[in-house]
């Protein structure tokens, strides 16, 4: 293949599957200097990798679209002559979108490098508790594999975020104004897409009252109308800090590099935080690691127990189908994540 070639990445949603996707545009950029990388994705999440030195151009799209729109952009695409279409979603819209650029009338069209989303082991694991996933095998790994079976040496799995001095700037006077000193916080994530995978706000509440105790500063962190972030700062009032749905996706992670480190649910959050370099002690309930959303820097931890209806579901929708409702999530005590914070903190 030409060291000079335009390359269509495709990912829509969600957060933090997006952030996990910033390894590709990295490595692409390594083997291909001369590539020229364009990024679809969605306007609610796609924000996120805004100021990425390796991506040369985003295209944002509605997840909403209809039918005309979408076919709109398909033959806009088709005007961009792309070499390769390196499909990370795996979607519906996404295989639509790859079947119209590569069946055209007069041209070769492009070559399609896909993702293996793995849908019958996650199935397997799920219904009937067989594995046949590897524990250790990350998403971000994952969402390399089409990249990395075009090199003969191991690509890096790092993921990375690139806020704006502007957006560093305003949260070092949000934490100079309300007098919380750099890496002397801990940023807490009470929220997750899907209410099953939140661990309990009273068990929340519980750690964050043994924290203050302990003298640390609480930032609450989450989006916009979310009920968990909003639970706490009622009964914390002016205990703790409420930064949830205050900032944008970048504004979040400048936030999240100054923090000591994060405790958070399986969302957006310890994605996030982990892409700036700081640590995430991280709660799953009805997912598990082999899903490949598990934090991955040396510091980070990864709160779980060992239950033999784990993993229920792919995402925590839907409800729980044992008689001790969420016992994947009410069995991890304050008392556990407290154990970690203070490892955590005597190392450093």
């Amino acid at each position: 293949m030409q060291s000079s070639f335009k390359i269509l990445i495709i990912r829509f949603s969600s957060l933090g599957d997006i952030v996990l996707t910033t390894p590709v545009f990295r490595e692409l950029k390594k083997i291909y200097p001369q590539s020229h990388l364009t990024f679809l994705t969605s306007y609610e999440f796609g924000s996120v990798v805004a100021n990425n030195p390796y991506i040369d151009q985003a295209i944002y799209h509605s997840r909403q679209e209809s039918r005309q729109e979408l076919n709109q952009l398909v033959n806009s695409l088709k005007k961009q002559s792309y070499d390769v279409i390196y499909d990370i979603h795996r979607s519906l819209r996404s295989r639509w979108i790859c079947w119209n650029l590569k069946n055209t009338l007069f041209t070769k069209g492009p070559k399609i490098w896909r993702i293996n989303k793995q849908g019958w082991e996650r199935t397997l694991l799920i219904q009937l508790k067989i594995n046949l996933l590897n524990k250790n095998f990350s998403q971000r790994e994952r969402f390399l594999k089409p990249l990395q079976h075009r090199v003969s040496y191991s690509l890096n799995p790092k993921t990375e975020l690139f806020p704006t001095d502007e957006q560093k700037n305003t949260i070092e006077r949000l934490l100079e104004e309300n007098h919380v000193p750099a890496k002397k916080f801990i940023c807490i994530g009470p929220s997750a897409s899907f209410p099953g995978k939140c661990w309990p706000v009273a068990y929340f509440q519980t750690l964050i009252s043994e924290l203050l105790e302990h003298k640390w500063k609480i930032i609450l962190v989450g989006g916009k109308d979310e009920e968990e972030p909003k639970k706490l700062k009622e009964y914390f009032t002016n205990a703790v800090f409420d930064l949830s749905g205050k900032l944008n996706p970048l504004e979040s992670a400048a936030l999240l590099s100054r923090a000591s480190f994060v405790v958070c649910n399986d969302t957006s959050i310890g994605h996030l935080a982990e892409a700036m370099g700081t640590p995430a002690i991280t709660i799953f309930g009805p997912t598990v690691r082999e899903f490949g959303y598990a934090p991955f820097l040396p510091k980070s931890v990864l709160v779980e127990k060992d239950l033999p209806c784990r993993p229920c579901t792919r995402n925590g929708k839907g409800e729980c189908k044992i008689s001790e409702t969420r016992l994947c999530l009410t069995s991890i005590s304050p008392t556990m994540v407290k154990e970690e914070i203070l490892k955590l903190t005597s190392s450093d």
